[in-house]
């Protein structure tokens, strides 16, 4: 062979070579391609949650058969966000309203409510002392065997006393406040007999859907299985005023959000972001009906009345959002619930009146740094 036609057969051998290396990676890349995406969506919320997250996505991942979501529980991204959830591609959790830039804004959560049987209340009560007028009345005749569940919980608890934690008022209006609160939780056990003892969620949940009582303070959390057991005779309204023609109690609350983790391949960045677009979008109309959570953006079409109308369960659940509400960080809530709890336990078993729990209760919240700076709204 002459030194040409070696030079032609190797040059040709490099071709075949090239174009068979070519052919090799566009057949990688194709099945690369057609195994789609993988992504692990974090929620905090609880470890039953993930299965109404995955009721959510359906639409989104139906018409997008390439892209597949695995939703996972990471209780410690409620409070560290990605951090807490290592590794994974999207993380539902809470934010801070400053936050917003960067979490995709998706319900409201943990907030206390009214939770009524229409069986027996006409319409909810304005204040505590109109409850406690139609409370009296229903069990006078029988009806009932108690007039208000309330969960002995501090969380539950917060409402009354959230003139008192937040914002810090001057020492007079905040122990006025707290023995105000002291003195309705009280005449409502000692006095009427309308509350149960040692009353947990549990409790105060069963009580109403087996029609034990007609009023319950409840979290929101608490209002699908509610629903699943009264149907169209569960009311939800705000919490009361403490007093006729006061304020209504200010509820503490949660917004919850996804965040997409910043640093993400090429295809996996591009899913994620789909996914938020979608979560954005289109998935606010389903948030409602999927998760038992309240939308906290409009969805596509309701600012030029293109939109669906929300179901009336959602219409009076919002009724009930849009009350007066404190937004304040978590610490902020754990520390006055810390405050509350032992201070509760000696008022709920008589060992301390209700002028001397507020006086400790506000001296102790005073004490508490964590109770300054916070943002009431």
């Amino acid at each position: 062979m002459t030194k040409r036609k070696r030079i032609v057969a190797a040059a040709a051998a490099v071709g075949v070579v090239s174009l068979a290396l070519s052919l090799a990676y566009l057949v990688l890349r194709r099945a690369e391609r057609d195994r789609g995406v993988d992504l692990e969506l974090a929620q905090s919320v609880s470890a039953d949650f993930g299965a109404r997250v995955e009721e959510l996505l359906k639409p989104y991942l139906k018409a997008q058969p390439g892209v597949r979501v695995r939703v996972t529980y990471r209780p410690r991204a409620a409070e560290e966000g990605l951090s807490g959830a290592r590794g994974a591609h999207l993380v539902l959790r809470p934010f801070e309203p400053a936050e917003a830039d960067k979490v995709a804004p998706l319900f409201a959560a943990d907030y206390a409510v009214l939770a009524y049987d229409r069986s027996r209340v006409a319409e909810p009560p304005a204040s505590f002392p109109d409850l406690v007028t139609q409370a009296l009345a229903l069990k006078a005749k029988g009806d009932v065997a108690y007039g208000l569940a309330l969960p002995e919980e501090t969380h539950p608890l917060l409402p009354f006393f959230s003139d008192v934690f937040w914002p810090a008022a001057p020492p007079h209006e905040a122990n006025a406040a707290a023995k105000e609160a002291f003195t309705l939780l009280g005449d409502l056990r000692f006095t009427y007999g309308l509350s149960p003892h040692a009353c947990t969620s549990d409790c105060a949940a069963s009580l109403l859907a087996e029609g034990q009582v007609p009023f319950a303070v409840l979290g929101e959390w608490r209002i699908p299985e509610l629903r699943r057991a009264l149907g169209e005779r569960l009311g939800v309204a705000p919490l009361p005023s403490l007093s006729r023609g006061g304020p209504p109690l200010r509820s503490v609350r949660r917004t919850y959000g996804v965040e997409r983790a910043p640093a993400l391949k090429d295809r996996e960045a591009s899913a994620a972001d789909g996914v938020v677009a979608y979560l954005r979008g289109e998935g606010q109309k389903r948030v409602f009906a999927a998760l038992g959570k309240l939308p906290l953006a409009e969805p596509p079409g309701a600012a030029d009345g293109a939109a669906e109308a929300p179901a009336p369960a959602q219409v009076e659940e919002e009724g009930a959002l849009r009350a007066p509400a404190v937004s304040v960080g978590w610490a902020s809530v754990r520390a006055m619930e810390a405050a509350l709890a032992p201070l509760w336990a000696e008022f709920a078993d008589g060992r301390i009146g209700a002028e001397g729990a507020a006086r400790a209760l506000v001296e102790q919240v005073m004490e508490d740094s964590s109770s300054e700076g916070v943002n009431a709204q």
